[in-house]
């Protein structure tokens, strides 16, 4: 099938070039000035000049307040000389002036020149510096000095010694000599950069007080050496992708020996936090109390307000919430998460000649091999925080598959993911969030509900929009309903200046549209907090034809009331998939959900459904697609008694997918996928994108549909698409997989498939369908479009040729005759049936 767009080459990124005409102009002046007045200074010839004494004192930093400095001079007592880090470029800028100004000068000849206590200018490891000396040898002509802006002390030959000019005297010394107290066991060495703060006091010398600020972190780049003696690696998760997104398969793998980091956490007494946390976090690393214990973390965000911090835990691949956080011992920071992520990107996958990540790791188990290339191995000055690597099973029997493996700090946009999703695992505790049908609802982990109290906890944390600025489409916002309270949610759509939103861990789209002073912007926490929901069928309920079961069941009212009371369940997985289970309560008899839903399913209650708590239960037997014909409501040429159901396949529906129609207005371009037969039925199949990524990232969408199905793949066996399913269908005329949705079963050999992203539909052998996979049910942006005036007293094939050559159309959009359809109203349509237009 054609493209529905023609892709635009990425222009190439604009590149930054510094230029030191880029100073500014009163930078430039004021040093022009400095070199200016220095060599002035030095103009005075060899005598001796009365000096200013300002260079006897030291720049001294502010007490109390840490400061950035470099280690000139480590002396054997255990002093050390700074210079604070702002005055680096000053001490370089007073060097060179002194180096070019002394070219002018005669250096001493004599010893008498100078005398102790006197401010010189030196010779010194190829720099000039300033110096004052301290003692002198007339036998060997030598000075002994003591470099004021170093604190080291030199024996300098007097043909080496410049008598000093006025203005080297005016500018304070910038060494400054200082003990640590009280002592760290760091070793501190010369050109070190370290942060003190003096902490006031001096020692019987003079020597000022300093401390140390630990800057002891944890190694954030991969463990690369490490790994390279000790491979061994368990998965322990795999994240979900959504192929709509583009987002990359993601999985989570922890070094499997490394001794009892934790237990040495716990035993030790850990020091609280005094300062306050920062506003703005960065890499923020603390010990959480989890429901492990104590475990090292990094912190995402917090609420202040409710002490509740949002951890990631960087050994155990957790998100946390936790009311209790410490420091971390120092002896435990030098240790590097024990977590990192692996993915596979799409070149990898071509590669590796594998569909999914998952499905990959599920095959092999989770413990595995991890190996690096060698480059990386012995790379030891460079940090790495990516690199590639191969994947191979327990004991190197077998390559599974060829990964880049990343540091991460826990937050999920570093993963190019959208959500945290927290898998429901089968055995755990749920509680019904959302009720479709009868056969279908949606479940949430027990640990979700303690999230209405963290969203109203965000309400002065999440800023409210600009009333003028329009939300994006996809954006993750915080609703703050009066109806509803507080909830996270996904933005939909947006009409008339209200939104439409989906919350995001119940699964319920809203009734009404929000306004957009009830929403709020996005923050970490909220971003990173886990989602924790699943949308399932219900075992054997799922398989009663819904034409056999009364509107209002008895049964539907059971689960009506376990969602009202929020009912805490086990979920039970009849499958691997989770698309089908079964919720059992062990205080009632009996305890499986789908053995008490069974003698109710076909009694009819007398108590009436809310249509604002619950979707009406679809008639899938009867299903229609929404503007296109009815379908039958079975396969009436079929032979149901020679075919036998697969229960183990997923089934997913086209009444179930989000369809994204045209939207109604002036002025709106429309692209026409289909104008066969218009002469005849008077509508065509068309499209819409707000822009040209949107169309580029569908026909991405598109594109990504061939990669799912292998040559060697087999249809599962006896599978046959009900009708209204969606499938994938190999489109006899390229060869290619497409997305298709069953309008008839035909002898269940062949089955009827309409294109949902093209518009047509053919007849195809059974051998060429395939279950859908979940990954591909994204929207569906196929609107069947009815043409205003058309009539049979005109010629309409003119407007079905001239359509097939300009499929691009701006027109009124108005509501369609039939639901979910459009009526197009074509401009210039008199003068293209006119032929005025070809």
């Amino acid at each position: 099938m054609p493209r529905l767009v023609s892709l635009k080459p990425l222009k190439p990124g604009a590149s930054i070039c510094h230029d030191v005409t880029s100073m500014s102009l009163e930078a430039a002046t004021g040093f022009a000035m400095e070199l200016e007045s220095m060599t002035g200074d030095l103009s005075i010839n060899g005598t001796k000049v009365q000096l200013s004494a300002e260079w006897r004192e030291c720049v001294n930093p502010k007490p109390n307040e840490f400061f950035d400095c470099r280690v000139t001079h480590v002396e054997k007592d255990g002093a050390i000389w700074i210079v604070e880090e702002v005055n680096i470029d000053r001490l370089k800028r007073l060097g060179d002036n002194m180096a070019r100004c002394m070219q002018k000068k005669q250096p001493c000849t004599h010893l008498e020149e100078i005398a102790i206590g006197d401010l010189v200018c030196v010779a010194f490891e190829k720099e000039m510096c300033r110096a004052e000396v301290i003692h002198l040898n007339a036998s060997s002509k030598c000075a002994e000095v003591l470099l004021i802006d170093n604190g080291a002390v030199a024996t300098i030959d007097v043909e080496n010694v410049y008598l000093a000019v006025p203005r080297m005297a005016e500018i304070k010394r910038y060494a400054l000599p200082v003990i640590i107290s009280p002592k760290t066991g760091t070793e501190i060495h010369k050109l070190m950069n370290v942060t003190l703060r003096l902490v006031g006091g001096k020692t019987v010398d003079g020597i000022q007080r300093a401390q140390l600020k630990t800057n002891i972190a944890i190694p954030l780049d991969l463990p690369v050496q490490m790994l390279s003696s000790n491979p061994e690696v368990i998965v322990v998760k795999t994240f979900a992708h959504n192929v709509a997104l583009m987002e990359p398969q993601v999985a989570l793998v922890q070094i499997k020996d490394w001794g009892n980091l934790n237990d040495e956490l716990n035993e030790k007494t850990l020091m609280n936090f005094i300062e306050p946390f920062p506003k703005t976090l960065r890499v923020f690393f603390l010990s959480a109390r989890t429901e492990s214990g104590y475990r090292r973390a990094f912190l995402i965000d917090f609420i202040e307000e409710a002490s509740k911090f949002l951890v990631y835990e960087m050994d155990e691949g957790r998100i946390s919430i936790t009311d209790e956080v410490r420091r971390i011992p120092l002896e435990l920071l030098d240790h590097p998460p024990r977590v990192f992520a692996i993915s596979l990107t799409d070149n990898m996958a071509g590669n590796n000649k594998i569909a999914s990540l998952q499905q990959t790791l599920t095959k092999y188990g989770r413990d595995l091999i991890i190996q690096f290339e060698e480059r990386y191995i012995y790379n030891k000055k460079e940090k790495l925080h990516s690199a590639q690597a191969t994947l191979l099973t327990a004991k190197h029997e077998e390559q599974v598959c060829t990964v880049r493996a990343d540091k991460f700090l826990g937050r999920i946009t570093e993963l190019h993911l959208k959500y945290w999703q927290e898998p429901i695992e089968n055995g755990s505790l749920v509680y019904i969030t959302h009720v479709v049908s009868y056969r279908t609802i949606c479940i949430s982990s027990v640990q979700t509900k303690q999230y209405a109290d963290l969203f109203k906890s965000l309400d002065s944390k999440c800023l409210p929009f600009d009333s003028t600025s329009e939300i994006p489409t996809g954006s993750i916002v915080l609703v703050v309903c009066p109806i509803q309270g507080y909830y996270r949610a996904e933005v939909l759509d947006m009409e008339g200046g209200r939104y439409r939103v989906r919350n995001i861990d119940t699964g319920i789209d809203s009734v009404d549209r929000v306004p957009s002073s009830d929403l709020r912007k996005s923050c970490a926490f909220l971003e990173n907090l886990p989602v924790s929901q699943l949308r399932a069928s219900i075992k054997a309920i799922n398989l009663i034809p819904s034409d056999a079961v009364p509107p209002n069941t008895a049964a539907l009212q059971l689960l009506m009331q376990l969602y009202e009371h929020k009912s805490e369940l086990l979920v039970e997985f009849v499958d691997s998939e989770g698309s089908a289970i079964d919720l059992l309560d062990a205080n009632v008899e009996p305890s499986s959900l789908a053995a008490r839903m069974l003698p109710m399913i076909f009694t009819a209650s007398s108590v009436k459904s809310n249509p604002v708590e619950i979707v009406k239960a679809r008639q899938l037997d009867d299903f229609s697609i929404d503007g296109l014909p009815s379908l039958p409501p079975s396969p009436s040429d079929s032979d149901s008694n020679s075919y036998t159901e697969n229960a183990n396949i997923e089934r997913h529906y086209f009444d179930d997918i989000k369809r994204d129609l045209i939207p109604l207005g002036k002025n709106v371009q429309v692209l026409v996928l289909l104008a066969t037969d218009l002469h005849k039925t008077g509508y065509v199949m068309g499209c819409y994108f707000a822009n040209q990524k949107a169309a580029e990232k569908f026909q991405y969408l598109l594109n990504h549909v061939n990669d799912f199905v292998k040559d060697e793949d087999k249809s599962p066996p006896d599978y046959l698409p009900k009708v209204g399913e969606m499938c994938l269908t190999l489109f006899t005329e390229d060869n290619s997989w497409y997305r298709g949705v069953c309008l008839k079963v035909i002898n269940n050999r062949q089955v009827e498939i309409f294109y949902c992203d093209y518009g047509n539909s053919e007849v195809v052998p059974l051998e060429l369908i395939r279950p859908i996979p979940a990954d591909l049910l994204f929207t569906v942006h196929t609107t069947k479009c009815f043409i205003d005036g058309f009539n049979n007293s005109k010629d309409f094939m003119i407007l079905e040729q001239y359509l097939a050559k300009n499929n691009n159309i701006v027109c009124t959009v108005l509501e369609g005759p039939e639901p979910n359809t459009r009526l197009l109203k074509i401009p210039t349509l008199d003068k293209i049936l006119s032929t005025e237009l070809k």
